[in-house]
């Protein structure tokens, strides 16, 4: 297994638990979707799509990650929870891919009623293709959620205080918040005109408080 993919996964479990259900929350709420075919992108361990298929009634959710072991532990973690609140009519899926990929639509040949993704797009080293693929990705009516954010200014202070202790008890080994200068994404006049060209419908939400997030829809036939 990626020794990557255990510690995201430990960071994520330990640290990051409580900004999942306030993202959720935030996103059946912008979007409206509660129900139907979810796709989360990125999805390390799989702790979004768990959050969000909480709040609502999604009959099917697909996993999309380039690491293997983190996709493995995204189904073990997402089937254990359908098994336990014996949901049993959603059904799961996975696909383990660059988001960049030209044939991702094809490989995928389905859409969706949601994506979401947190905290993967800084990564993507083709942004324009990923969100070409996105927006390909969504079925009519479809909502996408894509972005990154702690749910919180507070969340994401007490997270950042977490990790600081964590490295004073290690000796300045430990978990950090990612290093924006590193990030391939890109400004956010480069997504609304792009989004445009495609037809979509988008809104930014940009803010101190949530992040940066992109919510944009393919019109409905």
């Amino acid at each position: 297994m990626s020794h990557n993919a255990e510690e995201y996964d430990a960071i994520a479990e330990r640290l990051f638990a409580p900004i999942y259900p306030v993202i959720a929350a935030a996103v059946v709420e912008r979007t409206g979707k509660r129900c139907g075919r979810m796709l989360d992108v990125g999805c390390g361990g799989g702790h979004l799509a768990l959050a969000v298929l909480r709040e609502g009634a999604f009959d099917h959710v697909t996993l999309l990650d380039e690491n293997a072991d983190a996709l493995k532990m995204a189904e073990d973690r997402i089937r254990g929870e359908l098994t336990s609140e014996n949901r049993t009519s959603t059904m799961l899926s996975s696909c383990c891919s660059d988001i960049c990929a030209a044939d991702l639509a094809e490989r995928i040949g389905t859409t969706f009623d949601l994506i979401v993704s947190r905290g993967s797009m800084p990564f993507w080293d083709d942004q324009m293709a990923a969100f070409k693929n996105l927006y390909a990705l969504l079925a009519p009516g479809g909502v996408a959620y894509v972005g990154g954010g702690m749910g919180s200014r507070a969340l994401r202070e007490q997270i950042a205080a977490q990790m600081a202790e964590i490295r004073r008890q290690n000796g300045g080994s430990g978990p950090r918040m990612f290093d924006m200068s590193a990030s391939k994404a890109l400004e956010t006049s480069a997504y609304e005109a792009l989004l445009e060209h495609l037809g979509a419908d988008c809104d930014v939400v940009a803010n101190d408080e949530e992040g940066r997030w992109f919510v944009f829809g393919k019109p409905a036939e």
